[in-house]
């Protein structure tokens, strides 16, 4: 049994995250957190989701319930979620990081604070996105020099970053291929008159109704269209995902890792 706390379990993903793993025999629930004062708090997390009484409550004290025995799963905003590893680089426990958002600096907490812990952080945690990023590499070796690269996300209207970090992420792997710097070649807007830059990475964000996430990386040739293609149809393929990272991390040692790790599909 690997013992896990979910961090902001009140949200939309902590939900998701406290269902999937109720439902899986491979982990236990030993802590679930919300903000100070938060109208949840003290309630059993099974009546959170709709379930029978699991005998945990939500609580807001990380610094009494974390060590480095119990893996850290959060999503939850980027703020939120820095003060929350500190929380963790303290306690010595190890972290999954869902959330999306950060700034550079940021980042270099995060990248500062896995030398301390081992931390698994991915802009996305589902089989299916995690494999499409290599097959986006494979089809930037074939058709990156000779096609136009577009990519498109749509997001539910609540999602407060744009581009998604999975977008991002799926840049980084065409620039990364091509051997550009995502930041020199990204188009993140189009408006006025003007022609396509050559070998420039557009991005298109549509945010809506309660989409839970679509992504599509095109490779426009003359005359024909490669499209690959990614559509969430529910958060629990997230969710599982964050679960499988959190049995694999604990007993690693301090680094920083991603889903591709957790996976195997490093190179």
């Amino acid at each position: 049994m690997t013992p896990i706390v979910i961090n902001a379990c009140t949200g939309r993903m902590g939900q998701e995250l406290l269902k999937a793993a109720i439902n899986d025999q491979q982990v236990e629930i030993v802590g679930a957190m919300a903000r100070e004062q938060h109208k949840k708090l003290g309630t059993d997390i099974g009546y959170l989701v709709g379930m029978e009484p699991q005998g945990v409550f939500v609580g807001d004290d990380l610094s009494v319930t974390l060590n480095e025995r119990k893996v850290l799963i959060d999503f939850s905003l980027p703020d939120h979620s820095i003060e929350t590893l500190a929380h963790a680089v303290s306690a010595n426990s190890p972290v999954v990081i869902g959330t999306t958002g950060f700034s550079d600096e940021q980042k270099e907490k995060i990248s500062e604070a896995a030398k301390i812990i081992p931390i698994v952080f991915a802009a996305n945690y589902s089989l299916g996105v995690n494999s499409l990023l290599g097959l986006v590499k494979q089809a930037t070796q074939l058709l990156g020099d000779k096609a136009d690269i577009e990519i498109f996300e749509a997001h539910h209207k609540y999602k407060k970053d744009s581009p998604s970090g999975t977008a991002l992420a799926l840049g980084e792997a065409v620039a990364e291929t091509k051997g550009q710097d995502l930041n020199e070649v990204a188009e993140w807007a189009r408006h006025g008159i003007g022609e396509r830059e050559p070998g420039a990475i557009g991005f298109s964000v549509m945010r809506a109704g309660d989409i839970v996430g679509t992504h599509e990386v095109v490779f426009a040739l003359n005359g024909e269209l490669v499209t690959l293609r990614h559509e969430a149809q529910t958060r629990q393929c997230f969710a599982q995902g964050a679960i499988e990272a959190a049995k694999w991390l604990l007993g690693k040692p301090a680094g920083l890792y991603d889903m591709q790790d957790v996976l195997g599909l490093k190179d």
